[in-house]
């Protein structure tokens, strides 16, 4: 099988997931008979990931970042095209045969505070996906909850254990998410938007965090994010997604220093400057709003919102995801 790893940092020698030609689309309805269209939310996606690399999805809301994330680990459906995992085609593989898939995969969500059960208390919360699993006796369960609880810097873990959520703060129920997520040891987690929701401080110590637990369980890691300042900081490569679409994909220092298509440059202008010298400096930013995934516009569908709009060719061929350099890849008729 031939694989082309778009914008695999020359480092990566071997893959881990494999997404050709992806596409998640949900059928709108009004009423029972009446079928309005789809909203169009991945859209012809092609993306591999590296063992023990992190990408990170950047885009406005709305642009289908979580739907990525959730296709690529079968939590949605996907309408068209193949997801490989380690190699094998998980795309049509029916629920009752992805067992292996769910102890080998993690999804951290945004809001702690919505995504942990406030009935429960830390330790059932931790050890479920081990019951679910059928994994350990009672003590060795016991056992991998401490562990896990430790290794997210919840310390003494046997008092932690005993709380129920609302007795620990917005930060620590975010650790307690990601040791529930770390528990089955997977290879690969999506973590959306997982500092989002947190003080700037805690933000530096959950992705530092997760950092160090990456090095030491060589996981694989989807960061979904609208910030490239931390998506620089913590992924290896950035892939910017609009209207359902991946429009450039590249290094992380690369895509922030040199960013090429002109809705990257728009994100990337967008982000504040803590320079009190260029407190009052105009940036060039664009207008208007993200477009309907339902009715997406023909050709580029940035088009309507991009400066650099060429007349004839924009708004009429949609251009393809090519390489203008070594693992540098981007969708614009510029390029």
């Amino acid at each position: 099988m031939l694989v082309i790893c778009l914008g695999r940092d020359p480092l990566i020698k071997e893959f881990l997931i494999s997404a050709k030609n992806l596409k998640t689309y949900f059928e709108v309805r009004k009423g029972l008979f009446k079928r309005l269209g789809y909203v169009k939310a991945v859209d012809g996606v092609n993306l591999d990931i590296g063992r023990g690399e992190t990408i990170a999805i950047v885009g406005e809301s709305g642009s289908g970042k979580t739907t990525l994330g959730r296709t690529l680990l079968r939590l949605i459906e996907p309408t068209y095209g193949t997801i490989f995992f380690d190699k094998t085609d998980i795309t049509k593989l029916p629920e009752k045969e992805l067992k292996w898939l769910r102890k080998r995969t993690g999804m951290v969500f945004q809001d702690p505070y919505s995504s942990i059960d406030p009935m429960q208390r830390i330790y059932s919360i931790v050890e479920e996906p081990l019951l679910v699993n059928k994994i350990g006796n009672e003590k060795e369960r016991e056992k991998a909850v401490l562990e896990a609880l430790s290794n997210v810097k919840l310390e003494p873990p046997e008092d932690f254990a005993r709380k129920y959520p609302h007795m620990i703060s917005g930060g620590q129920r975010q650790r307690v998410a990601i040791a529930r997520a770390l528990i089955m040891r997977p290879d690969f987690i999506v973590a959306d938007e997982p500092v989002s929701m947190l003080d700037a401080s805690v933000r530096v110590e959950i992705l530092t965090l997760l950092k160090e637990l990456q090095t030491k369980y060589n996981i694989s890691f989807m960061y979904i994010t609208h910030d490239l300042a931390t998506a620089k900081y913590f992924s290896d490569r950035i892939a910017i997604m609009y209207a359902g679409k991946i429009v450039e994909i590249g290094l992380s220092r690369e895509v922030i220093r040199e960013p090429l298509h002109p809705y990257t440059q728009a994100l990337i202008n967008a982000i504040p400057d803590p320079d009190p010298s260029n407190r009052y400096k105009e940036k060039e930013t664009v207008g208007g709003e993200p477009p309907s995934l339902l009715n997406p516009p023909s050709g580029c569908r940035f088009h309507p919102r991009c400066p650099y709009f060429i007349k004839g060719k924009c708004e009429i061929e949609e251009p393809s995801l090519r390489e203008v350099k070594f693992g540098r890849w981007v969708a614009c008729h510029l390029y």
